[in-house]
């Protein structure tokens, strides 16, 4: 063969194998916990900077429609993955006999579940709830655990007056008086009421968390079938997530830019305090500053599941290896925060 055409050979075999990856890009269908909101920049960030690309995947992402949503989408094989709620997972496992998603990564370390008041009400501590008003989406996390919350508080849950509220009316209802608190995640109640020109100071949280109920929370949730036959694409995909929430945490006004350049009507200023509030509330715990983010400590998710099961009159207890796979966590230096 002449030195010209070997030369050319072995150029195009290089190449070849340079196209390698491209071609072997693996596609992942991912289903997040909410529409495109400010909690959510982190993941087009990661997609924006090429890293998903980066680990050969191929990912198409879609808003959700709440945090539970994720789990059956998953188990019906309509998404591989999602960024969802672990106590519904929790459940989920708990009552199929065959479990078809699990973790793998917690994101939401600290609970976001709380009971929201307005300073007028003088509700400062779990004892105040007795005879009170108190306004609960029949599906919100917050109104189902109540029970837990309640034994771990040392209180009569028969002596809360509850009422069943719309999502979309609870924080009209406390700003009109109409109930006297309500339940809820967090961000999503002081943002309702911020809307509604109630300041910051006049708001009172008690959370969940602070009064026993150690749970879990919004974090990435993959089918077992993707975490068994596919477990590279797994950890490539928790890999680059983590890359896109570390960022997202040094610069949220800049990790923002990624949905606001889809979403042309979104308030860039609003969206990063959404997710600076996510960020200092949920994520920037000390034991994330300790042991990097998405770290849970075996016992407490054991204590979280036992919580869970209480709270939700579950038929079960599920093991910690059925709810989160700890294979696909990132080594403890990738997933550093400050």
């Amino acid at each position: 063969m002449p030195k010209a055409l070997a030369r050319r050979a072995l150029a195009l075999a290089a190449g070849l194998l340079a196209a390698a990856p491209a071609l072997a890009q693996e596609n992942v269908r991912m289903i997040l916990n909410w529409r495109l909101e400010g909690p959510n920049a982190p993941f087009f960030l990661a997609e924006d900077r090429g890293f998903f690309r980066e680990e050969g995947i191929t990912l198409r992402m879609d808003p959700g429609e709440g945090s539970s949503a994720p789990i059956g989408r998953i188990a019906a094989g309509t998404y591989d993955a999602g960024f969802g709620d672990i106590n519904t997972l929790i459940e989920f496992t708990a009552r199929q006999p065959e479990r078809r998603v699990v973790t793998a990564m917690v994101l939401y370390t600290r609970p976001p579940m709380a009971v929201v008041s307005l300073a007028r009400a003088n509700i400062t501590r779990p004892q105040d709830l007795a005879g009170r008003r108190v306004g609960a989406p029949q599906n919100d996390t917050g109104f189902r655990l109540f029970p837990a919350f309640a034994s771990l508080a040392g209180i009569d849950p028969a002596r809360v007056n509850f009422q069943s509220v719309t999502p979309q009316l609870r924080e009209t209802l406390l700003v009109r008086g109409d109930v006297e608190a309500v339940t809820g995640f967090d961000s999503t109640v002081w943002f309702g009421l911020k809307g509604l020109g109630v300041r910051r100071e006049d708001v009172r949280f008690m959370y969940y968390g602070d009064h026993g109920v150690d749970v879990l929370s919004n974090s990435i949730l993959v089918s077992t079938e993707m975490a068994e036959r596919r477990p590279q694409v797994v950890a490539g995909l928790v890999r680059a997530i983590t890359r896109g929430w570390v960022e997202a945490i040094r610069d949220p006004r800049a990790a923002v830019q990624h949905i606001a350049r889809r979403e042309a009507l979104l308030d860039p200023a609003l969206e990063t305090e959404r997710l600076q509030w996510v960020i200092d509330n949920q994520i920037r715990t000390p034991e994330a500053l300790a042991n990097g983010i998405g770290h849970v400590a075996p016992e407490r998710l054991e204590r979280a599941i036992g919580i869970v099961a209480q709270g939700f009159g579950l038929p079960r207890v599920p093991a910690a290896a059925e709810i989160l796979d700890t294979r696909f966590l990132p080594a403890a230096e990738a997933r550093r925060i400050q």
